[in-house]
């Protein structure tokens, strides 16, 4: 009975084998194309920001007050179908996800990772972009990514880790690095930010997704960098004396900006709770206005004044700051879809040319640079990705230190005026509202 036994044994044995092979390939199969779809999100915004930029353009050259009616009659338009079919796509997208970390596996994460809101997530974010808002879009990739990573856990069977935490860090990754082929960042950003913690367990899913991610936008676009190749040398002892200076202006600017944001928009949401048309179109008239005052220099993400200043030696006029801040400030105040990176760096780059002239001893890319990350880290305080993003944009591999510097210096500084980081407050005001704590924008 015994060799019976054993008999019976080794024929089921290659049986059982090959059922795990085929699992195994099913997941990779699963998880390759879940990869590929998010990478192909990133991409397909990259595609509808170049094409708004020139439908605002060519709407503003015809009448300044074509796109002034656009963005004014278009933020109506969008909070609107956002609260009346897409309830939950409100915002960047990161703090979703970070939301869907926190609550773990429940009927509320499948609401906030579903098909519905990745939907409507990419459909509101490819109108916002035609109609003017200053609007990035890194963090609809990286909800969208997350979205799509989640739901592949339908087709296949995931580890536990994967499925808990996992697959939502590496699409979150994905998003970040497919928008700026900057994989690195991407990765680090999963930790950093949307993780908070280092995911051992993970880390292999989240640094492979971020490379397909990534190629995918590679393969349609070629192996880029954002603003370009900068060049940028060792830093004396004079020239460093500097650094922690820019560090603690543009730490404390960008942690003021988002303490402002966070201390408006719980108050903007009560009124718009009360009188949703009027609200958004008070702001959409607002960012009308503010178009106006800039010559249509305040809609969109600003990446091309951005670029200007920093790579094509331009210039820009003192009011562009105040008044691309601003536009970026109501529209992330309004819950729209969109994100703040490509604002943030603009904002960052702007305070940097307006400074240049007033520091002599460092270049004015040098200045530029190092702005640029302090207040995008006083923004977003995350210092490791603030660094690690801009080098992956410029190449400027000699000024990574300095900037590595000027970022932890602008963390430090920022949390002094702002002490809960936007990100996880913002995640933490979904969750009310999820419960039904706090009213939606």
């Amino acid at each position: 009975m015994a060799d019976e036994a054993r008999g019976a044994d080794a024929a089921a044995a290659p049986g059982a084998r090959g059922k795990v092979v085929s699992g195994l390939l099913r997941r990779q199969a699963v998880w390759l194309v879940a990869a590929l779809l998010s990478g192909s999100g990133a991409l397909l915004f990259n595609y509808a920001d170049e094409y708004g930029a020139g439908l605002v353009g060519h709407a503003h050259a015809i009448s300044p007050w074509l796109p002034f009616a656009m963005v004014s009659l278009g933020m109506v338009f969008l909070c609107q179908v956002r609260d009346r079919f897409f309830p939950g796509t409100e915002g960047t997208g990161i703090p979703q996800a970070i939301a869907a970390l926190k609550i773990g596996e429940c009927p509320a994460r499948v609401r906030v990772l579903s098909p519905r809101v990745a939907f409507g997530k990419i459909l509101l974010l490819l109108c916002a972009l035609c109609l003017g808002p200053t609007i990035g879009r890194e963090g609809p990739s990286v909800h969208v990514g997350a979205c799509f990573m989640y739901l592949s856990r339908r087709w296949a069977v995931f580890p536990k880790e994967h499925v808990e935490r996992g697959l939502i860090l590496a699409g979150g990754a994905a998003g970040i690095a497919a928008a700026f082929n900057a994989p690195i960042a991407g990765i680090l950003f999963a930790f950093e930010e949307i993780g908070r913690s280092f995911e051992k367990a993970n880390a292999s899913m989240i640094v492979r997704t971020a490379i397909v991610a990534s190629l995918v936008s590679i393969a349609a676009l070629g192996d880029y960098l954002f603003y370009g190749a900068i060049n940028v040398s060792l830093l004396t002892i004079e020239q460093w004396l500097y650094v922690p200076a820019i560090g603690i202006a543009g730490g404390l600017v960008g942690g003021l900006f988002a303490r402002a944001l966070l201390e408006v928009t719980p108050r903007y949401a009560r009124v718009y709770a009360s009188s949703p048309i009027l609200a958004a179109l008070v702001l959409g008239l607002g960012l009308g206005a503010l178009g106006m005052l800039s010559n249509g220099m305040s809609y969109g993400s600003g990446y091309p004044e951005a670029k200007l200043v920093l790579m094509e030696g331009g210039s820009l006029p003192w009011w562009f700051l105040p008044t691309h801040a601003a536009a970026s400030f109501l529209t992330l105040v309004s819950g729209i879809p969109g994100g703040l990176f490509d604002p943030s760096l603009t904002s960052g780059a702007a305070l940097g040319d307006l400074a240049a002239p007033f520091i002599t001893v460092l270049t004015r890319q040098e200045t530029i640079l190092l702005f640029m990350v302090s207040f995008f880290c006083g923004v977003v305080q995350s210092p490791i990705t603030a660094a690690v993003i801009l080098l992956e944009m410029t190449s400027a591999r000699f000024f990574t230190l300095p900037l590595t510097t000027a970022s932890i210096i602008a963390y430090e500084v920022s949390r002094l005026v702002c002490p809960t980081a936007l990100y996880e407050a913002l995640a933490e005001t979904f969750l009310a509202r999820m419960r039904g704590d706090l009213p939606r924008p």
